[in-house]
């Protein structure tokens, strides 16, 4: 069986939302990426299950990556639970950070990490 779209080149990540090629092309229709396989299998779900048939709700579909499209290519808009460039937090820990280190507070002074073990050792 061919597809009726042109092939999907396009790499998913968990979390985003397509649409199946042979399925109609509406918002009720959109799966879920839940995982992929090491052979590129993705296992996709319906995003909103109670639009579906009964023996669809729960049912965890493997899709090759050309058979989902992006929804947006059929005038469906989409939010992404992801985004796909990950930008760098800005208050975020430091490479050279560890437990020991003290750690910035939001003010910019040095926080005191406590290590919990050697206070109940001291205390005891």
């Amino acid at each position: 069986m061919g597809l009726l779209h042109q092939p999907n080149v396009t790499q998913w990540s968990h979390g985003d939302l397509v649409i199946h090629d042979a399925d109609a092309k509406r918002a009720d229709m959109l799966m879920i990426v839940i995982g992929r396989d090491a052979s590129g299998v993705y296992r996709t779900r319906y995003a909103f299950p109670w639009a579906q048939p009964r023996p669809w709700r729960r049912k965890v579909w493997r899709n090759s990556v050309e058979c989902l499209h992006d929804p947006e290519l059929f005038g469906i808009c989409v939010t992404r639970l992801f985004q796909r460039k990950l930008e760098p937090l800005q208050n975020g820990p430091q490479q050279d950070q560890n437990e020991r280190n003290a750690a910035p507070s939001p003010d910019g002074e040095p926080v005191a990490v406590v290590d919990p073990d050697s206070a109940m050792q001291s205390n005891t």
